[in-house]
């Protein structure tokens, strides 16, 4: 039903900002595919949508680790 979005890998560093902006990226997902389970009736495609919603905010919550060590700039 949905494609996985893979973290998008960098060759140098990625920036604090960077890291946090795509961190809210993932957060406006999850939040969109919430608004959209409402609407699901199949329950195995809700579970589905539920799962590829834990998987967008812990990639968030991943990011914003990393951000807390990143560079600014």
């Amino acid at each position: 039903m949905f494609e996985r979005s893979p973290i998008p890998r960098a060759t140098s560093a990625p920036s604090k900002e960077s890291l946090l902006r795509q961190a809210d990226q993932f957060r406006a997902l999850a939040r969109r595919a919430r608004r959209l389970g409402a609407d699901v009736t199949d329950e195995e495609d809700r579970r589905q949508l539920v799962r590829h919603i834990a998987e967008l905010e812990g990639n968030a919550a991943r990011l914003e680790k990393a951000a807390i060590d990143a560079k600014s700039g």
